[in-house]
């Protein structure tokens, strides 16, 4: 399913997951959403050093910066 759509695995469980959250009655849905919070940090080396860090708060905004940058 997650080939045919055109996506890696990671970024369809993540988003299948993230639906079922919203899905679930309260209060599991307050919990649950909670959980769904995702820090992702980007660190750019150069010659063994952190040259470049860059904090990415929103999955899907990192998914998109990251399938832009690959094409490059």
């Amino acid at each position: 399913m997650w080939r045919a759509a055109g996506v890696s695995y990671l970024r369809y469980s993540n988003e299948m997951a993230s639906i079922l959250r919203q899905c679930l009655k309260e209060p599991y849905r307050e919990a649950a959403m909670k959980r769904d919070v995702t820090n992702i940090t980007e660190k750019v080396w150069t010659n063994g050093l952190i040259t470049a860090k860059t904090k990415i708060e929103d999955v899907k905004n990192g998914f998109e910066a990251a399938g832009t940058e690959g094409k490059k």
